[in-house]
């Protein structure tokens, strides 16, 4: 396998595979070297996922979003330490002193700003770089197992270089009591800067944990995160997940994450897109228990010429199972949204509830949203529902407030911010929910007042 690396052209992507020779050097258990080494050679066949360069049916997954610039760009793959306060990073975090946090910034991990509090007996809570080397029995049989990089040459980039991420294990039976907040951080830098984030999350038969996983720019600089999530909850157990990306605006954001369920296990994950240039969200869920549930939601609003694709996949693999999925877009100025959720019922998946909803609210006559809702069934007794809308601001609506004493702008921002508040107002954790609101009302504000200014 070595022997094929090294005679691999290297081409443009010359720098990342000279990353991986220095990665493979260091010491680290044999199975990871074997599992870097293959995701590696599937890097080699896979490359970017240019769509000049692809064949169906891959092209289609990536026909509205390209990456020719990405691929094209040379990128500095070491991790870079930044000097970084607790100041600095507090506007973009939920003021709680009491939650577990691990912060990397990057790509390297901070001492400094993370914090780690009493576990239940058995948990473990902080870098992946400590748990390969201290607890690698935690990390091996969970670790690359969800996250496929046979098909997917970024995930099979980021499998072969990660440095280091998050890891949460929890064993059966056990409560965290207090949220996890994993913040991933990139600062300016002389040259582009790639991370590859590695999250796993563990949650055994009967536990309960809630995770935030923020990604933030402190820097409008071009820079490239390339992150992979992998949470699997065991039978009975519950996990809510937040994630955030609050990127710079010169950054490139892409993103697995993938989700797997026992039996009666319950995954509620939500997703919100306000940063980068590019983002790329692949959330995948396999239910593969009966009575597992899944509730995914999404909500992205993106202006002047952002892009943001988010591509779902829920495989209800076992009978009596539930998935809700409702993402949410809105899209002013020039910008670029891509909305294309698939549900599978699988034959024996009988008696399976499974709803999906895409809504768009174009602010702006440039915008444009690209929805493809799916369903694939192969079983016969389901409830099975799926939707999308794209529409702008109902002047009726607008009408009818304006009669009630509100401004022009003061009835946009209204109707705006209710469209997004309802995934908000979802949320479990008060912290999280009420930051988020806050941020949604003073952006959607700004944009209220730029769309009643365009319209007069």
């Amino acid at each position: 396998m070595t022997e094929v690396l090294k005679q691999a052209p290297k081409g443009r992507h010359t720098e990342l595979f000279d990353a991986f020779d220095e990665i493979r050097s260091q010491e680290a258990p044999l199975w990871l070297h074997r599992i870097r080494s293959e995701a590696m050679e599937r890097f080699t066949e896979l490359g970017m996922p240019v769509v000049r360069e692809l064949s169906f049916p891959l092209k289609e997954d990536w026909i509205y979003t390209d990456l020719r610039t990405i691929a094209d760009t040379t990128y500095h793959t070491e991790p870079v330490p930044a000097e970084i306060s607790e100041a600095m990073i507090s506007p973009y975090e939920f003021g709680q002193k009491d939650w577990h946090k691990i912060v990397i910034v990057n790509g390297v991990y901070s001492p400094s700003l993370s914090r780690i509090s009493d576990l239940p007996p058995g948990a473990f809570v902080g870098r992946l770089a400590d748990a390969l080397i201290n607890h690698p029995e935690l990390v091996h049989p969970y670790l690359g197992r969800g996250a496929d990089f046979e098909n997917n040459g970024l995930t099979a980039l980021n499998t072969a270089l990660f440095r280091d991420g998050l890891f949460v294990y929890l064993p059966r039976g056990e409560i965290i009591e207090t949220p996890v907040h994993v913040h991933y951080l990139t600062t300016s830098y002389e040259t582009p800067l790639i991370t590859q984030p590695r999250t796993l999350i563990v949650a055994g038969d009967g536990t309960k944990l809630q995770v935030v996983e923020s990604y933030t720019g402190l820097t409008e600089d071009q820079y490239l995160t390339n992150a992979v999530t992998e949470i699997s909850v065991g039978r009975d157990g519950q996990i809510d997940h937040y994630r955030i990306n609050r990127e710079g605006l010169g950054a490139a954001h892409l993103s697995n994450t993938q989700l797997q369920l026992a039996e009666n296990g319950h995954i509620s994950t939500f997703n919100m897109s306000m940063g980068a240039k590019l983002t790329r969200n692949d959330t995948n869920a396999k239910l593969a228990g009966e009575h597992a549930v899944v509730r995914m939601n999404g909500l992205y609003l993106v202006t002047g010429d952002q892009h943001v694709d988010n591509h779902t996949a829920i495989d209800h693999a076992m009978p009596n199972c539930d998935s809700y999925e409702v993402y949410k877009g809105i899209l002013a100025g020039k910008a670029r949204g891509v909305f294309n959720g698939q549900v599978m019922v699988q034959q024996d998946a009988q008696e399976t509830d499974a709803k999906q909803l895409n809504k768009n609210l174009m602010l702006s006559p440039d915008a444009m949203i690209h929805t493809k809702p799916q369903l694939e069934i192969y079983a016969d007794r389901v409830k099975c529902t799926h939707g999308a809308t794209v529409g702008q601001l109902d002047d009726e609506q607008i009408f009818y407030l304006r009669t009630r004493g509100l401004s022009h702008e003061s009835a946009c921002h209204l109707l705006t911010y209710g469209f997004a508040a309802d995934l908000i107002r979802r949320l479990k954790i008060d912290a999280v929910r009420s930051a988020l609101d806050t941020l949604f009302e003073t952006t959607i504000s700004d944009l209220s007042a730029a769309q009643s200014q365009t319209e007069r």
